[in-house]
């Protein structure tokens, strides 16, 4: 046995047990700044230091006029619903590739989620596809950022402003990516951001919303705090503790706000570490065809949260099936030490969540382009290990992972190999759902 032998095949890993540098990163200055919250002894409070502080350097960092900190990405995205307006048995257009919480955000306002197709080339939502899904009773469309990459907001407005649409931007994965110039978030009426743990701006969980409307962020910012107005008392007042609406409890508090605030004076330099690789990772698939490398339009930045990969199975040679040949990949990779992963299974309808309902968008074959991507790809990068805080040198050990994959797709075709199996198996999903789907609330258009 040779020293290029694959991994797989007993050989040694191209790359080395303790290559990456694991994802968040917490440094001094993070630890410092907690810290000093707890020296402080100020932990909660909307108005607090760091929240506030946060909430302003955000907005300044994005451009908008306005910033609310809420403790989920899925919060924000849900105050920015109301916020636009969105009212229960609305219809709320969202892409079928994405992760569920973009369509639980639109139940959360009593809405239904109303899906639609992706693009071939940059798998975010199709806006040719939109207009056709567009109903008496569709209030907004939400494209989402996927993997970083904005969608093509200008078709997507165009598409909103005929229809009298609100226009959402899910950018949980796209802090720091941009449009035409513009800041992701900030392109539509409201955006929405995640701060979870994997992500570029990394603060175990929160979320940021955004908008330059005044009376949408005082929306917001009532539905995140039980319907309460909440701006700083002028000395010697007191909260009123009057509820205006229905709110939510979606505060946040000065621990995350402190990390995030710390991690956020790193984003810069996260982002330009991941359009780095992804140049290297780029060059690395140009010299292996049936290696489909991500599609970034020239009018706009991709932040690669996942870097995710098309396979050709023609082009490679395979005569079974896709997702055998993604599984094969994806297993002899791995082997190799290379970060590859998967992110997303099935299109949202095909969750079980969304069974035995009869809106013709819930079917999964509706959507043919985003089971397609699915079945044949998966991505770089893992919540652990993401390309953002990767040295460079590292994408010269994957390089070196590719060539032998890609030079002995003999084994690579007829090895053992670990099928991607989903957790909790589907038998199991399917128990739960039965057990829970008479107590679901769906709104008439669903029924």
């Amino acid at each position: 046995m040779t020293a290029s032998a694959l991994a797989l095949a007993g050989g040694p890993p191209a790359v080395p047990a303790g290559s990456h540098r694991r994802w968040p990163e917490i440094t001094a200055d993070d630890r410092a700044a907690v810290g000093r919250v707890l020296d402080r002894g100020e932990l909660w409070g909307p108005n607090a230091t760091e929240v506030s502080a946060l909430q302003a350097e955000w907005a300044r960092y994005v451009g908008a006029r306005h910033c609310l900190l809420t403790n989920s990405g899925t919060a924000a995205l849900h105050c920015a619903l109301a916020a636009a307006g969105v009212r229960a048995g609305d219809e709320v257009i969202v892409p079928a590739f994405s992760f569920v919480a973009t369509a639980m955000a639109v139940f959360h306002q009593g809405a239904v989620p109303v899906f639609c197709d992706i693009d071939p080339l940059i798998h975010t939502i199709d806006a040719r596809a939109i207009e056709a899904l567009v109903g008496p009773r569709t209030r907004a469309i939400v494209p989402v950022h996927v993997h970083g990459l904005p969608a093509d907001m200008d078709e997507i407005r165009s598409v909103g402003r005929r229809h009298g649409l609100a226009v959402i931007e899910d950018a949980a994965q796209a802090h720091g990516a941009t449009y035409r110039g513009a800041q992701a978030g900030t392109i539509g009426h409201s955006g929405a951001f995640s701060l979870n743990g994997s992500k570029h701006l990394s603060a175990g969980e929160g979320g940021l919303f955004v908008t330059d409307d005044e009376d949408a962020f005082d929306i917001a910012r009532r539905l995140a705090i039980f319907g309460e107005d909440t701006p700083p008392p002028p000395a010697g007042h007191y909260r009123a503790y009057r509820s205006h609406m229905v709110g939510w409890n979606y505060r946040s508090h000065e621990l995350t706000a402190a990390l995030a605030r710390s991690q956020l004076r790193r984003l810069d330099r996260y982002i330009r570490a991941a359009q780095r690789n992804a140049r290297l990772l780029n060059a690395i698939l140009a010299e292996h065809p049936g290696l489909q490398a991500p599609r970034v339009p020239d009018d706009r930045s991709c932040v690669f949260y996942r870097y995710r990969i098309v396979l050709d199975p023609e082009e490679l040679g395979f005569a079974g099936t896709p997702v055998e040949l993604r599984d094969r990949l994806l297993c002899a990779l791995q082997s190799e030490g290379v970060a590859a992963s998967m992110w997303q299974l099935e299109p949202l309808p095909a969750q079980p969540v969304f069974d035995g309902r009869d809106h013709p968008s819930w079917h999964p074959a509706a959507h043919p382009v985003t089971s397609r991507l699915l079945k044949s790809s998966f991505v770089i990068g893992s919540a652990e290990h993401p390309l953002f805080n990767q040295p460079a040198h590292l994408m010269q050990l994957y390089a070196e992972a590719f060539e032998k994959v890609m030079s002995d797709l003999e084994t690579v075709f007829t090895a053992d190999y670990r099928p991607v199996r989903p957790w909790p198996p589907s038998a199991s999903r399917a128990r739960h759902s039965t057990t829970h789907r008479a107590k679901r609330s769906w709104p008439a258009s669903v029924r």
